[in-house]
């Protein structure tokens, strides 16, 4: 009986000085701060989303356009950018388009891929429904491999869910 007293003893004691140890501040937690990455890459996507048809021909800069979890279904928003897209393609014949896939880090390494080569996929089958040859739009998937940001955050994980485009004027065979 006293070895249960004692030991009661003993852990009330710890246990007091273990909260009383702590300073008010270390109470409440620090809120995380998001990654600059995912704010820089924002920043810019909304800026080359917004621009002309004309200032996107003359810089070759293109948006990168994120995908829901799971989704090959272009987002709703991306229709508008994708039209501009195939009005260049049309009026710019020299042109080629590079449509690459990205996957966040959840699923499987093959699943990935081939969600990634979807996701682009969908972007030449839209591109190619408003006019624009097939043989002048090329698609990759990178799935997990390109990560944008290594934060896991859902916000991280949504920056690096997304289809990345590139004009060139190069011939195919120079670049591939």
């Amino acid at each position: 009986m006293k070895f249960k007293i004692v030991l009661l003893f003993i852990l009330s004691a710890a246990l007091f000085a273990c909260a009383s140890s702590q300073n008010k501040d270390e109470d409440i937690p620090a809120p995380a701060k998001q990654d600059p990455v995912i704010e820089e890459q924002a920043r810019l996507n909304e800026k080359l989303y917004n621009q002309s048809e004309a200032r996107m021909a003359k810089t070759l800069k293109l948006p990168a356009i994120t995908y829901e979890f799971d989704s090959i279904r272009p987002p709703d928003y991306a229709y508008p950018f994708l039209d501009k897209v195939a009005n260049i393609m049309k009026s710019h014949p020299s042109y080629h388009l590079i449509v690459e896939g990205h996957t966040d880090v959840l699923g499987s390494k093959e699943y990935n891929y081939w969600l990634g080569s979807s996701r682009a996929a969908a972007m030449k089958a839209y591109l190619v429904s408003r006019g624009v040859n097939a043989e002048r739009i090329r698609i990759h998937s990178h799935g997990k491999d390109r990560p944008l940001t290594l934060d896991n955050s859902n916000e991280g994980r949504r920056t690096n869910r997304r289809v990345e485009f590139t004009f060139t004027t190069r011939n195919w065979n120079s670049i591939y």
